[in-house]
C-alpha cells in the first residue's frame, strides 16, 4: 500500500469516525425527546440505533459526496459538513447544530414517507 492509499484509508477512518460522533448526538436527541430509540414523524414510528442513522449519513451524504467529487475532494467535503452538524465548546457540551438536526431529520422524515407510503400501497 503506499503512502497515498494509506493517507485515503485514514481519511476513511476519520470520515467514519465523525459521523459515528453526529449519529450518537442524533440518538441521544432522539431518545431524549421520544423517551426511546425511535424517529416519529406524523405518527410513523422508525426504530434507529447509531448503526442506521451511521448509514443513513453515508449512503446520503459520504457515498454521494465521493460519486460526486472523486475519493479525496469528496471525503473532504464529507468531513466538513459533518463538522458544520455539530459544535464543540468549552462551557457546553457537545450537540448538534440546527443545520445537523435538519439534515438528520430531513433523512428519517424522506424514510418514515416513504414506509407510509408504502404500507398505503403507493411508492412515490
Amino acid at each position: 500500500m503506499n503512502n497515498n492509499n494509506k493517507i485515503t484509508a485514514i481519511h476513511h477512518i476519520i470520515v467514519d469516525s465523525t459521523m459515528a460522533i453526529v449519529a450518537s448526538l442524533f440518538l441521544i436527541e432522539q431518545i431524549n425527546k421520544n423517551d426511546s430509540q425511535v424517529f416519529i414523524h406524523e405518527g410513523t414510528k422508525i426504530d434507529i440505533n447509531k448503526d442506521l442513522i451511521v448509514l443513513g449519513l453515508d449512503i446520503n451524504l459520504k457515498q454521494c459526496l465521493i460519486e460526486d467529487f472523486g475519493e479525496k475532494d469528496g471525503l473532504n467535503r464529507t468531513y466538513g459538513m459533518l463538522k458544520d452538524m455539530y459544535t464543540e465548546s468549552a462551557d457546553k457540551p457537545i450537540s448538534l447544530t440546527p443545520y445537523g438536526q435538519e439534515l438528520l431529520s430531513t433523512l428519517f422524515i424522506d424514510l418514515a414517507e416513504d414506509i407510509k407510503a408504502e404500507s398505503n400501497g403507493t411508492i412515490h
